[in-house]
């Protein structure tokens, strides 16, 4: 809790200007930090924040009475068990970003079953409110073997709070924790929850958070879909585009966009397959060090396919998967029970259609799944193109392209030679459950294999754009090329070092491209332009800030993902 932490009540100043986010998150770190000075200071400075220090101090105040210890620290004047409405509240089951749920008793009937509350009870804001109501709608319009049902909801005191069946066990997520699950038993879980999402489909429900965490399994291993806190209806409102709602390891590529107007029942058959992508695999399909790093992989790259983690996953199951994961709803399977018709055949031995992949495609698959080798080789080998069709129009200069192309070829083996070194290393079997330094581990060689590598920590990604430059500035020596317009492509080379968004990279690079550049001139025979060659630094350090300046404007959307 942190009443201790809060200043003095104050009066809020209404009607004043809004708060900017980076305001609110220094004045809460100052808060959680018990940082008293810096917190008055804030308030000071910010007299608007008073409310938000209001509002903090109930939402404590109602922690305490209504929602119970929170911690194994944490100190309650109302210790359960305690009576709710016709509830007696048992034991807390968890809690998220809005709502906090608990094992309930109905004196009257004598059933258990699972109430949840919106966490912020009375202080709510009329959007979280609305929110929860709609949940309860939508939720309470379905009857599925495999979907959570509400039987009842209510407002006590402004408490929202609904009652729905009680599964007694844990989530999935819970579960794949120890590693991946057996195929067949995965396979048949995933299916059966695609017929539960496409009974949603069928009565105009879009659930839009497929996750792992979100599927629950009773003592039996029975799934059973829940939470509707993102669900849209076909009654309801699409949340303006260019909101971002979901969780971002599982949302498909329209809804990490804040496409929302192409979200469809595509988009839920996207989150199917990152569930069963982890069930057979032991891991994500894509996982970052931060949202908005998972949000670009989301965005821009395809998934190592599950085979790459647990080889006892076959060539049919990793085509189910990586179809459900196409960055195209077009591409992915059209409905949910399409899906599980599939699953369905592969438990049966049928047979499962191919991708269907063209050979573009297919190339433009790898570059996606390895950008940091694919696009070098795709310039590399356009060069190396040029330089054949030059050979091939004046033969005599064969021997002056001989070592050119040598030394492409070396920088485009050396760009895949680290890839290979950042690339995770292939499950064996897992028979085992993995580790969990072993699954971190793995997660991390998800992202330097992705060329992603944010932030920029490991000497591999400095070995590859440190080889860029090198490689660079011995071709440009061999061409003679100090003074042409070939140099230009250290400017490039350091705009291109911003993909990783990391700034302290972008200096890396643009001091070895300044150094590379000396030396090139320095070391090479022939006359020095250097008033052009003062430029082209100029020019460098210009792009440089521009890089930074653009890395420093990427920003989470507004509406942060939960």
């Amino acid at each position: 809790m942190m009443n201790n932490a809060l200043p003095p009540p104050t009066e809020a100043v209404p009607g004043g200007p809004d708060l900017s986010p980076e305001t609110v998150d220094a004045y809460l770190e100052a808060l959680q930090a018990e940082d008293h000075a810096g917190a008055t200071a804030l308030l000071a400075a910010h007299p608007g924040l008073g409310a938000w220090t209001d509002c903090l101090r109930d939402l404590d105040g109602l922690a305490t009475a209504i929602a119970g210890p929170a911690g194994d620290d944490a100190t309650t004047t109302a210790p359960l068990p305690r009576p709710f409405g016709p509830y007696e509240l048992l034991a807390e089951l968890g809690r998220g970003g809005m709502g906090v749920v608990y094992r309930a008793r109905h004196l009257h009937l004598g059933r258990d079953v699972a109430v949840k509350f919106l966490l912020a009870g009375s202080c709510a804001t009329d959007e979280q409110r609305r929110r929860f109501l709609a949940e309860s709608r939508l939720a309470a319009r379905i009857r599925h073997p495999r979907i959570v049902s509400i039987h009842d909801a209510g407002d006590q005191e402004g408490q929202l709070w609904c009652a729905m069946d009680l599964v007694d066990g844990d989530d999935l997520a819970a579960l794949l924790r120890d590693g991946p699950l057996p195929l067949r038993e995965a396979v048949h879980l995933v299916a059966e929850i695609a017929r539960a999402v496409h009974h949603l489909h069928d009565h105009g429900i879009l659930h839009r958070d497929v996750k792992a965490s979100n599927i629950l399994l009773d003592r039996n291993g029975t799934p059973y879909l829940t939470d509707f806190g993102l669900a849209r209806g076909d009654d309801s409102d699409a949340t303006a585009t260019g909101s971002v709602l979901g969780t971002p390891a599982s949302m498909s590529p329209e809804q990490a966009a804040g496409r929302v107007r192409e979200i469809d029942a595509r988009s839920d058959v996207y989150g199917l397959g990152t569930v069963l992508y982890e069930a057979v695999g032991g891991t994500p399909p894509f996982g970052g060090n931060s949202p908005i790093d998972t949000l670009l992989d989301v965005l821009e790259r395809d998934p190592l396919p599950p085979s790459h983690w647990n080889r006892d996953v076959p060539p049919p199951l990793d085509r189910i998967c990586l179809r459900c994961l196409e960055k195209s709803p077009a591409r992915r399977p059209a409905t949910a029970a399409a899906l599980a018709d599939d699953l369905d055949r592969w438990l049966a031995g049928g047979p499962i259609a191919p991708l269907d992949d063209s050979f573009a495609e297919r190339i433009a698959r790898l570059v996606r799944r390895h950008p940091a080798a694919g696009f070098r080789l795709i310039g590399i080998t356009g060069t190396i193109a040029i330089v054949l069709v030059r050979c091939l129009v004046d033969p005599e200069t064969v021997g002056f392209y001989i070592p050119v192309v040598a030394g492409l070829a070396l920088w485009g083996a050396l760009a895949i030679g680290w890839e290979v070194l950042g690339m995770p290393r292939r499950g064996a079997g897992m028979a085992r459950p993995i580790p969990r330094f072993r699954r971190s581990w793995m997660t991390a060689g998800t992202w330097l294999a992705a060329g992603t590598w944010l932030p920029a920590r490991t000497w591999l990604t400095a070995a590859l754009v440190l080889t860029d430059v090198v490689s660079v500035t011995v071709l440009l020596a061999l061409v003679n090329g100090k003074s042409g317009p070939l140099v230009a492509v250290y400017p490039l080379l350091v705009t291109a070092a911003g993909v990783w968004l990391d700034r302290r990279l972008v200096r890396i690079v643009t001091i070895a491209c300044l150094a590379a550049h000396v030396t090139l001139l320095v070391a090479t025979p022939g006359p020095v332009i250097w008033h052009v060659a003062l430029i082209l630094d100029v020019l460098m350090l210009c792009t440089t800030a521009i890089t930074e300046f653009q890395i420093g404007r990427i920003r989470l959307p507004r509406a942060a993902p939960r």
